[in-house]
């Protein structure tokens, strides 16, 4: 397969906590032919929301962490505030009325071919953007942001990247995954017009202010 064809698939975000359950469900969304990114949590899976705006749809367990957001409450507010379909997975039966609006319930053990199927029943037609009613993240505005219309977020990553930082290691003081940083890095290499890290460096030595 052809990379203009690879980057035609629908892009798919997989909130699962569990890395095996993560890799074998990010395993059958490839070859139901769909792009993932796949996160660990809720919290992250709002960020990545906020920073791309090409995903076009989420498949979430359930059951996430114990302190956070669990999957009901992401599939609610990822429907209410972006209008993206989500697939929900659990091992548990879940009531009707539990589920939001428009949102599929699959239960595990998982079956590829269903799998593929439900995802590619709540994709929006092809050629119409997602409803993007408000940003997911309440953030602070700051000059930078503004003027490169880089979220603080996404601000603090060049930063850390100015700084010499590895990906692995600005996931480390930001309290993220590498693939969240991943995601942020793409945005802030468009903003800047950049295509490298060091092209990025670069322009943050430029325009960050002097530490």
């Amino acid at each position: 397969m052809s990379d203009a064809q690879i980057a035609s698939q629908p892009l798919v975000l997989l909130v699962e906590d569990a890395v095996l359950m993560r890799m074998e469900l990010a395993d059958m969304l490839e070859i139901g032919r769909f792009r993932v990114l796949p996160v660990a949590s809720a919290e992250e899976a709002l960020e990545v929301l906020q920073a791309n705006p090409d995903v076009e749809a989420v498949v979430t367990d359930v059951n996430l962490s114990q302190t956070g957001m669990d999957g009901l409450e992401l599939a609610r507010r990822v429907g209410r505030e972006r209008g993206l379909g989500v697939v929900v997975i659990s091992g548990q039966v879940i009531p009707d009325d539990e589920l939001p609006p428009g949102v599929h319930f699959l239960a595990k053990p998982v079956h590829e071919g269903t799998l593929a199927r439900l995802v590619q029943s709540v994709l929006p037609p092809r050629g119409e953007q997602p409803l993007q009613a408000r940003p997911l993240l309440e953030t602070t505005s700051t000059v930078a942001a503004d003027e490169w219309t880089l979220t603080p977020r996404q601000h603090e990553v060049l930063a850390l990247l100015v700084q010499g930082k590895s990906n692995g290691d600005i996931a480390e003081a930001m309290g993220l995954s590498e693939n969240t940083v991943k995601v942020h890095l793409v945005t802030v290499f468009k903003v800047l017009g950049v295509h490298s890290r060091t092209e990025a460096l670069l322009a943050g030595l430029k325009r960050l202010p002097p530490r």
